[in-house]
């Protein structure tokens, strides 16, 4: 079967694209330092002699002289290929994973830093009337001396139709291995249609370590909702957190205002949750910003629309910088370039169309 992929027919006339590179570097080296100097060096238009060479051929050329920019390349190659879907990260919709829950099914969230699985978990449980206010659902978090008491709330959940969550179990090995009889026990002839049971544990330091039984992690439903790295997926998924009742909620008092703000800040959780991959030079320490930060940063947004006639900007990146935000950041450098952001996105010019 002849091979489609473009990859194998581009590397068999490289050599052959390539032959004059010295050549024209030489005779049109103003335009080659022009192109090498670019910021975006994957997508602006390469010197003449090599105007029209292939998208793959440009991804070598940019290994050899540009790798800081081969990402984006391979981001184009790869949507041009096979398509956006390969690259753009769609945002996790807890909903669609309820569909496929069953009683019988474990549903294991893995942790992450910054990602709180309780809020979805409670959202989908208040959609089918099942809440820890009416007693339906039961959250614990496992620690010591919480054996007896998980296993009694496991069995009953599962005879009655209620909802458990057990969260940070990778802190329970031991229980974890008496878990798997445990919930097979529960199960056993049948549970409620209703029960579910979801966990939750961090990923193990080492590969060889094991937390959740293997028999556990290949029967349940495996989620690892971790937080994307490039900036655009971040900011598709921040806006994902606030539903239709939100801007509903905002018609009342300023709504241009709050999709404006909202975006704002949904943009300075990106930026500051992204340094995170720049290591030391992003934060100094490791800052556990998480998206009840998000959530509860746009409760304050519509609180403070609602009882002020003009938007009180500077109260805003006080709020989100100091408080909120800054309520995580203990070095004061640290705590200057969180502001910085704010001080840029929360004032009036956000509501200007550029």
């Amino acid at each position: 079967m002849e091979a489609t992929w473009p990859a194998v027919k581009g590397l068999e006339g490289a050599s052959k694209v390539f032959e004059s590179l010295v050549s024209s570097m030489e005779s049109e080296a103003l335009q080659w330092r022009k192109w090498y100097m670019d910021e975006k060096a994957e997508s602006v238009e390469l010197p003449r002699a090599f105007k029209d060479c292939s998208l793959f051929h440009r991804l070598l050329l940019l290994r050899a002289m540009r790798p800081d920019r081969l990402t984006g390349a391979l981001i184009q190659y790869v949507t041009e290929w096979l398509g956006v879907e390969y690259v753009e990260q769609p945002t996790f919709d807890v909903f669609d994973l309820y569909t496929e829950t069953k009683p019988d099914i474990p549903t294991f969230f893995v942790l992450f830093p910054g990602v709180d699985p309780t809020p979805d978990v409670e959202k989908i449980g208040f959609a089918n009337n099942k809440s820890i206010e009416a007693g339906t659902f039961t959250n614990i978090s496992m620690g010591q001396g919480q054996e007896e008491n998980a296993n009694l709330v496991l069995h009953k959940a599962a005879k009655e139709g209620h909802w458990c969550m057990f969260q940070n179990v990778h802190l329970m090995i031991s229980w974890m291995k008496k878990f798997e009889r445990q919930f097979e026990l529960a199960t056993e002839g049948g549970a409620h249609p209703e029960f579910r049971c979801f966990i939750s544990a961090e990923p193990p330091p080492l590969p060889d370590q094991e937390i959740v039984p293997e028999s556990i992690m290949q029967n349940a439903i495996k989620v690892a909702n971790e937080a994307p790295q490039d900036l655009k997926s971040n900011i598709r998924r921040c806006f994902s957190k606030f539903d239709e009742s939100h801007f509903e909620k905002a018609k009342g008092h300023k709504l241009p205002e709050f999709k404006a703000i909202l975006f704002g800040l949904c943009m300075f959780h990106s930026l500051i949750v992204g340094r995170k991959k720049f290591g030391s030079q992003g934060w100094s320490r490791n800052y556990n910003f998480n998206d009840g930060d998000l959530t509860i940063c746009g409760d304050v947004l519509h609180n403070y629309l609602t009882k002020y006639e003009k938007v009180p900007y500077a109260d805003l990146a006080y709020i989100y910088g100091e408080i909120m935000y800054g309520g995580h950041i203990t070095d004061g450098w640290d705590r200057r370039t969180n502001n910085s952001y704010l001080v840029i996105l929360m004032r009036p010019e956000i509501m200007q169309q550029m």
